[in-house]
């Protein structure tokens, strides 16, 4: 070969290999930005949720991002304003599996000695760890704690008309017991470790990241927060039997009345929100584009609204539907009286798994 071809031959080589290497260098410089981008975005919405006029966009941009947010979510723990604290340990444990990357400072709390970030850091361990679903049946008397595969791997049984279960930390199960009017705490082996009794006929309960509880009790018309000593800190009284109420990350409560109404509480306890739902509403949960997800009871539907009111989606149809929680994959799981079930973001059923009275769910 004439050495005037060698050398055009070598130098077009060259000039391939230089470009592919530059190619490949600058895909993983664009991997690396957006990394470094998605950690600054989710620093600044940490920073964004100290104020109260951006907490609540704040909060559901950080839920939205993934396991992104977890570090600085997890830094954010070590914040000594105790507010900025827990608001961090809270969208933590919303984040599930997705907030494992927060785990190594979650356990440097642990074996820390405040005994309050301790408590919040065990709390929001148990619900990243999690996996699989929570079933609770109010005829059988039972929760069902069920793997990712759907097998049985727990079960509590002998309750008294058990309505809601839920981690609390450290391996313990906060359950509502609306037939004994109770709430109780049960550790890893079932027995009881906490109680509150000044109920009647509660619904859901829900253990805060700083230890207190927070509690619908229904046929008293009211929603409570009790600490651990049982002293109640904190309740919305006059309520039309209240058979749901949530602490969402920006201070606001969002609460259900059975007759047809989810209310919006802000972090002073102004009412802000008040929809109305035909039928019998039994669950709400506020969702990342800021919509609520409503379970109407007898009407046998699931609805989605907007800030307004109005529909944003078609409602899902769900036989007497009792609470219904979408992931931010777009699934939704559903307890509907005789069934639990998943659909996927298309609305096909993914799981579905028969009850006697399928009240509660987790995951």
């Amino acid at each position: 070969m004439p050495s005037n071809q060698l050398r055009l031959i070598v130098g077009l080589l060259t000039v391939l290999t230089c470009g592919l290497l530059a190619t490949n260098i600058d895909a993983q410089r664009k991997i690396v930005t957006r990394k470094i981008g998605a950690s600054k975005q989710a620093a600044r919405l940490v920073r964004q949720m100290e104020v109260p006029d951006r907490c609540s966009f704040a909060w559901r941009g950080l839920l939205s991002m993934g396991a992104a947010a977890a570090e600085p979510l997890a830094q954010a723990t070590k914040d000594p304003r105790k507010d900025v604290a827990m608001r961090a340990f809270l969208v933590l444990a919303m984040l599930r599996e997705e907030g494992s990357k927060a785990l190594p400072i979650l356990r440097e709390h642990v074996a820390g000695e405040d005994a309050g970030l301790r408590d919040a850091a065990l709390w929001a361990i148990d619900h990243v760890e999690f996996r699989g679903r929570l079933l609770t049946d109010w005829s059988k008397h039972t929760v069902e704690h069920l793997d990712d595969q759907g097998k049985v791997v727990r079960v509590i049984k002998d309750l008294k008309g058990p309505w809601h279960a839920e981690p609390c930390g450290n391996g313990h199960l906060l359950i509502a017991e609306y037939g004994s009017s109770s709430v109780r705490e049960l550790d890893a082996k079932g027995k009881e470790v906490w109680k509150f009794q000044d109920l009647k006929f509660p619904y859901h309960a829900h253990r805060l990241p700083c230890g207190n509880t927070l509690i619908s009790d229904g046929s008293n018309n009211r929603v409570i927060e009790v600490n651990r000593a049982g002293k109640i800190v904190w309740q919305k009284k006059g309520l039309n039997r209240p058979v749901a109420a949530t602490r969402l990350p920006d201070g606001h409560t969002l609460i259900v009345e059975s007759q047809g109404s989810v209310l919006e509480l802000d972090h002073k306890h102004k009412e802000i929100l008040r929809h109305k739902v035909e039928g019998q509403a039994m669950h709400a949960q506020r969702l990342l584009n800021g919509n609520t997800l409503i379970t109407s009871h007898n009407r046998n539907e699931i609805l989605e609204l907007d800030l307004d009111g109005r529909p944003a989606q078609k409602p899902i149809v769900a036989k007497k539907s009792q609470v219904a929680l979408r992931r931010r994959d777009g699934h939704t799981l559903i307890s509907s009286t005789t069934a639990w079930f998943e659909l996927d973001a298309k609305g096909n059923e993914v799981w579905r798994r028969a009850g006697t009275y399928a009240v509660g769910i987790y995951w």
